[in-house]
């Protein structure tokens, strides 16, 4: 894997996940910490203008020195030297392995909802998102993942680096006992960036 331990302190523990099209998340971008990184995701728009969009929140967080992840995309990450590239984690999404080699500046990731796609994202995905762990205001029909599955797919991915996402805050993430963990995303737990 591209990082050499999970325990790299420049890998942020804490991920802000930005919706472009969202006016309060660009609030919330704008008083993020340093510490804090950025995943931009994408809803609604197609990619070249969300790409487009996105851009000037790209330039913001390379002047604040902030880490940010960009979806699919390689010539973006390389463009604006990203922390990280977001992926779908499908069956097409395997053959990314073959070429992964040839992109070691910067990380994959990918959001994990099942041990399907588990398995299909084991061999070459370093940062992993399990989601969701709580029920979560942004997607309310999304049932949580059960706690012995949530365990499960913890120690199955205890090579990678793990975080939490959905429904996560500061005061509920600290009752997740699980060594493994090495942070969370979240959207709604930054508004005015108060620890909860």
């Amino acid at each position: 894997m591209y990082y050499q331990n999970k325990k790299n302190s420049t890998i942020p523990k804490e991920w802000f996940f930005f919706n472009p099209e969202n006016l309060s998340d660009s609030k919330k971008l704008n008083h993020l910490s340093k510490n804090v990184g950025v995943v931009f995701f994408n809803k609604n728009l197609n990619v070249y203008n969300f790409l487009k969009k996105i851009e000037p929140c790209i330039k913001f967080c390379r002047k604040k020195k902030i880490k940010f992840v960009i979806p699919f995309s390689k010539f973006w990450c390389s463009k604006y030297h990203a922390f990280g590239m977001m992926i779908e984690i499908n069956k097409k999404s395997k053959k990314f392995h073959l070429t992964k080699n040839k992109y070691k500046n910067y990380f994959t990731v990918a959001k994990v909802h099942n041990l399907k796609e588990a398995f299909l994202a084991k061999s070459f995905i370093d940062l992993i998102f399990l989601s969701p762990v709580l029920k979560t205001h942004s997607y309310p029909e999304k049932k949580p993942l059960s706690n012995y599955i949530f365990i499960s797919l913890c120690f199955f991915f205890k090579e990678e680096v793990i975080f939490a996402l959905g429904g996560v805050n500061y005061k509920n993430f600290k009752s997740m006992k699980n060594r493994n963990l090495h942070g969370f995303g979240a959207i709604s737990c930054f508004d005015n960036n108060e620890k909860i």
